[in-house]
């Protein structure tokens, strides 16, 4: 097989998965009226995410998957977002599939795999990854959920925040303190089945959009856990998950959002084809339509340097994601200032999404802030 070979194949896939995830969203979303209203995602829709194949997307073939690597989860996320018109949606895809092949299929023992991957693929199964604490957010210094070894069992004590699928989850990936060497927290990830005995749903962090996406926060009462249960080597989870999902994360999500906003400025575009536009609106609109594949290409960048070299191109990748949602937050001022200018009232799909991207821009704008003042002062020395 030559050098060409495996790399036509993969594009290939990529386009027949990128066309798999176009008309699912077309004819299983789009077609929904007020899901921007619903508290969870319909039980048919989650299903359907399975039975037409979209829960076997960046999974190995042995476990039923399609094998597409980081760059086909960005751009099915895309298509989900830019066809479907729903953010929320996307991400609630992207979380479910990131703590399988992130978390399981690389970490997970053989027996782990062969119990979970399947039924996942399949979109029999919904996970959430629970991190996350009331008050403490992900900080590694503040969070405090231990888990403690008894014998061939943990014995997990302690509360999580903020669980995207939490409430529709039948497996949590549960980040817990498994011990302190020198003053270090030592963390550890467990597969936890839902229906655990000492498991209590609570409120959680309450947010009003991304809608239907879902979330809620867990109590663990004494809560039981078999030591095979243990996801991946012992007392390391924070640099071996957390850290590297963020990355992830901020890349497939940026991906996420170039596709709201290809779904925004299509959906404008028709909401005021019946305005007198002057000649400084049309090219004001016609500005804001050239940024579609712009923010397309940069979170793709973004997400084949990680698929390219996740370590080397660490870096590059945060700076990339970084510019992206710099990019797209100015973007909704330029949007918001246009609809203003148009005189015309948002439809509620428009107002939707709108509000989903204004929103989720402004997630996490404190690390943002950190990580663009390291930055600066490294331009500076």
């Amino acid at each position: 097989m030559t050098d060409e070979q495996p790399t036509a194949n993969i594009e290939t896939l990529r386009f027949r998965l990128r066309e798999r995830a176009k008309a699912f969203a077309q004819s299983e979303i789009a077609t929904l009226s007020g899901l921007q209203e619903q508290e969870k995602p319909p039980e048919d829709l989650w299903r359907a995410f399975g039975v037409t194949g979209m829960t076997s997307i960046g999974l190995a073939p042995e476990y039923g998957g399609d094998g597409g690597d980081l760059r086909a989860m960005a751009q099915v996320g895309e298509a989900i977002a830019a066809e479907g018109g729903n953010l929320g949606l996307a991400g609630a895809w992207m979380a479910r599939q990131l703590c399988s092949r992130l978390h399981i299929y690389e970490y997970g023992t053989d027996e782990q795999k062969e119990r979970y991957l399947p039924r996942l693929a399949a979109g029999l199964s919904t996970p959430c990854f629970a991190v996350s604490e009331p008050g403490a957010g992900a900080h590694p210094k503040h969070l405090k959920t231990e888990a403690v070894r008894d014998g061939d069992h943990y014995i997990v004590n302690g509360e999580k925040a903020y669980l995207t699928n939490g409430p529709i989850s039948d497996l949590i990936l549960l980040m817990a303190i498994t011990g302190v060497v020198e003053g270090r927290k030592q963390y550890s990830i467990f597969l936890v089945p839902r229906e655990t005995p000492g498991i209590e749903e609570t409120e959680g962090v309450k947010i009003d959009f991304l809608k239907p996406s879902c979330h809620c926060g867990m109590r663990f009462t004494d809560v039981r856990v078999p030591a095979d249960a243990l996801l991946g080597p012992e007392g390391d989870a924070f640099a071996t998950f957390s850290l590297p999902m963020r990355k992830v994360e901020d890349a497939i999500s940026a991906a996420n959002k170039a596709g709201a906003y290809r779904f925004q400025i299509n959906q404008l575009g028709r909401e005021v084809a019946a305005c007198d536009l002057d000649k400084e609106a049309l090219a004001e609109l016609g500005s804001l339509a050239a940024a579609r594949d712009g923010l397309s290409a940069l979170s793709y960048r973004a997400v084949e340097l990680l698929d390219l070299d996740p370590v080397g191109n660490a870096e590059t990748v945060e700076a990339a994601t970084a510019a992206a949602r710099d990019w797209i937050k100015g973007l909704q001022q330029r949007v918001e200032a246009f609809i203003e200018r148009s005189g015309i009232t948002p439809s509620p799909k428009l107002a939707a999404v709108t509000r989903d991207i204004v929103k989720t821009t402004s997630i996490a704008g404190g690390a943002h802030a950190i990580r663009a003042e390291r930055r600066a002062r490294d331009l500076m020395k």
